[in-house]
């Protein structure tokens, strides 16, 4: 087993809809949000962690495969299928306490194929949202919703942080080829994760309106990519090694 290339995947990932990714509070203030976004602890600006990007293409991959993905799933654990050819389990590896394999089956899998960097505002994304503070957020926007009981009684509003529509972050993954089936899981399940990121979405509250995205090239005009294959819209680079 040796590594043989590595396929870089770069592009823009658009906010069709606002996102929502939230931050873990300890505590709360009087006056405070009640659901605010995760951001940079040095610049205080919003941004999408890796693990949130990685972890939402598993999710989809497992159930666009179904069966013992879903079915063998335990609480906290994904399934870990003991046949070293496992796609998910070779694209985005897997925790040890989610490893139940023998050594010999992790040896034959290898390394995790799939490297997602954190993505952080454009420039020119960041200069826009600049006006978002004069309605009430940096870089953000605060959203109002109220919940409404079902038998009567006093509607309970709620505040919600989200980044707004037509953000921009900057998307970069590496991934590792060792051998041809590599290539294969590439084509077959990494663009096809991607493809159903687009038709599902990012981030929480998906089924009320939020987190749909999609993905542009860095370098070409966005207006000319609106309804391009997914392919067409990646920024895609391979770099064999000798």
């Amino acid at each position: 087993m040796r590594l043989k290339k590595v396929i870089r995947i770069q592009a823009i990932l658009l906010a069709k809809t606002g996102i929502r990714i939230g931050m873990s509070r300890d505590q709360m203030a009087i006056g405070d949000l009640d659901n605010p976004v995760i951001r940079n602890p040095l610049t205080d600006e919003p941004y999408i962690p890796g693990s949130s990007l990685k972890g939402k293409l598993r999710y989809l991959l497992e159930w666009s495969l179904g069966g013992d993905y879903i079915l063998k799933a335990k609480e906290r654990h994904v399934y870990a299928s003991p046949d070293p050819k496992d796609p998910v389990a070779r694209i985005f590896g897997l925790a040890p306490e989610n490893n139940e394999v023998s050594l010999q089956v992790a040896r034959e899998r290898g390394p995790t194929r799939l490297l997602v960097r954190d993505a952080y505002l454009t420039p020119d994304s960041k200069e826009a949202l600049e006006r978002t503070i004069a309605r009430g957020g940096y870089l953000t926007e605060v959203k109002q919703e109220v919940f409404i009981p079902r038998l009567g009684g006093n509607a309970n509003p709620r505040t919600t942080e989200r980044v707004p529509a037509g953000a921009r972050f900057g998307v970069e993954m590496v991934y590792r080829v060792l051998d041809e089936l590599d290539e294969k899981y590439f084509r077959e399940h990494l663009m096809r994760a991607l493809e159903l990121l687009e038709l599902d979405g990012l981030g929480g509250h998906i089924s009320r309106g939020y987190g749909q995205v999609y993905f542009l090239h860095p370098d070409k005009p966005p207006e000319d990519q609106e309804g391009l294959p997914l392919g067409e819209r990646l920024e895609i680079t391979e770099m064999a090694l000798g």
